[in-house]
C-alpha cells in the first residue's frame, strides 16, 4: 500500500504525511494519516475526520485506537485521516487557512483550482479511489451536537445501510442531504459510504468520553462488519431505528439566541409541537416557537448552543422505517 511516499508493508503499521501540493509560497500542503496493512489480505476501509478545523474530538481517539490495532490480526488495509484540516486547526477556524474554503465543499477538487481544490483532488484520486469502503466521522463543532450514522440515497444504498447499522447507534438516518463532499461523490462511484455524525456542542465538555467511546466503537464495528477484524458488532442500546429523513429544520425566521428542545430527540414529534425557541438577547422576550412542520421522529441532532451560525442544522425529523432488536 503506497500513499504518496508513505508505504505500508503486509503486517506493518506506518504514519506519514501526504503531500497534496504547495502554498503559492511553496509551502508544501500535507494530509497526516496512518496506515495499518494487515498480515492477510482483505478490503480497504478509509476513516477520515476533520475536514473541518474545529471538529477535534476524533482526533483525541482515532490515533489511540491505531495504536491499539495489531496488524497480524487485521485483513485489508485500514487508513486513518484524524484532522484532515491542518491549517483550519492551527488557525482555529472551520476553513482552511490557505483560501478560505471548506474542504468538505469542494466534492473531487479541482487539479488546476486552489490549495484545498488540488489537495482534496490528489487525496481523492490517491486515498479514496482504492478505498472499497469509506467511514466518515463528523461533529458539531461548537454549535451542534449529534449522535447518528448517515447514509446519501445514491450509489449502493444498501450496502452503505448495512454498514451504518453495523457501527452500532441507537438511530441510522437513511437520506441524509446530498452534499459538496467527499463522502457524497465517494457514495456515487458506488462505494460503501457512511457518515457517522458523533460528538459537538455540550459533548466537547460533558459527553466527551461517551462519544470517544462511541467513535472507537464505530471504526472497530466497521472492521468487524466488513470481515477485516474478528469479533462481535457492540451496539449502544438492545434497538436500533431506521429513520427516513424527511424535514430538516434550519434558521429561516427571527433570529437571536436560539434554544432547541434536546429532551425531545429521539422521540415522536407532533406537527405544530414546539421543538425550540428563540430569545431576543437583550430584553427576554421570546421572539418566536419553533414548530414542527409535519409529524416525525426527532433524529439526535442539531444545534445545541444558543447562538448559530446561519444555515447550521436546528433540527432534523424523519419518518421510523423500522426498528431492529440488535441485543
Amino acid at each position: 500500500m503506497n500513499i504518496g511516499t508513505i508505504e505500508a508493508h503486509p503486517g506493518e503499521k506506518v504514519y506519514g504525511f501526504f503531500k497534496t501540493g504547495e502554498t503559492h509560497g511553496r509551502f508544501p500542503v500535507h494530509i497526516p494519516l496512518h496506515i495499518v496493512r494487515g498480515a492477510a489480505d482483505g478490503p480497504t476501509l478509509v476513516v477520515q475526520a476533520g475536514a473541518s478545523g474545529l471538529e477535534l474530538e476524533p482526533a483525541l481517539i482515532l490515533p489511540e485506537l491505531v495504536k491499539a490495532l495489531d496488524p497480524a490480526a487485521l485483513r485489508g488495509t485500514l487508513i486513518v485521516v484524524p484532522l484532515m484540516n491542518t491549517s483550519g486547526f492551527e488557525f482555529e477556524q472551520i476553513n482552511s487557512a490557505w483560501d478560505n474554503k471548506h474542504l468538505n465543499s469542494l466534492g473531487r477538487g479541482s487539479e488546476h483550482g486552489s490549495v484545498s481544490e488540488q489537495m482534496i483532488y490528489q487525496y481523492y484520486q490517491t486515498v479514496l479511489a482504492k478505498a472499497d469502503a469509506l467511514l466518515e466521522i463528523r461533529t458539531g463543532s461548537q454549535w451542534s451536537y449529534y449522535r447518528y450514522a448517515g447514509v446519501y440515497k445514491t450509489g449502493d444504498e444498501e450496502r452503505s445501510t448495512m454498514l451504518a447499522r453495523a457501527l452500532g447507534l441507537q438511530q441510522v438516518v437513511i437520506g441524509q442531504p446530498a452534499d459538496r463532499s467527499m463522502a457524497y461523490e465517494a457514495a456515487k462511484d458506488g462505494k460503501t459510504v457512511v457518515t457517522a455524525y458523533i460528538g459537538g456542542g455540550p459533548g466537547l465538555r460533558d459527553f466527551r468520553d461517551e462519544d470517544l467511546g462511541r467513535m472507537e466503537n464505530a471504526v472497530l464495528n466497521a472492521l468487524r462488519h466488513l470481515g477485516m477484524l474478528d469479533g462481535a458488532l457492540q451496539y449502544e442500546e438492545a434497538t436500533q431505528t431506521i429513520l427516513d429523513a424527511h424535514t430538516f429544520l434550519y434558521p429561516t425566521g427571527e433570529r437571536g439566541f436560539t434554544f432547541m428542545h434536546a429532551e425531545k430527540r429521539g422521540t415522536a414529534i407532533r406537527a405544530g409541537e414546539s421543538v425550540g425557541y428563540v430569545r431576543h438577547p437583550f430584553t427576554g422576550e421570546v421572539l418566536e416557537e419553533i414548530a414542527a412542520p409535519r409529524d416525525g421522529v426527532m433524529v439526535h441532532a442539531g444545534a445545541s448552543w444558543p447562538v448559530t451560525l446561519e444555515g447550521e442544522l436546528l433540527a432534523m425529523l424523519g419518518d421510523i422505517k423500522t426498528e431492529i432488536t440488535v441485543r
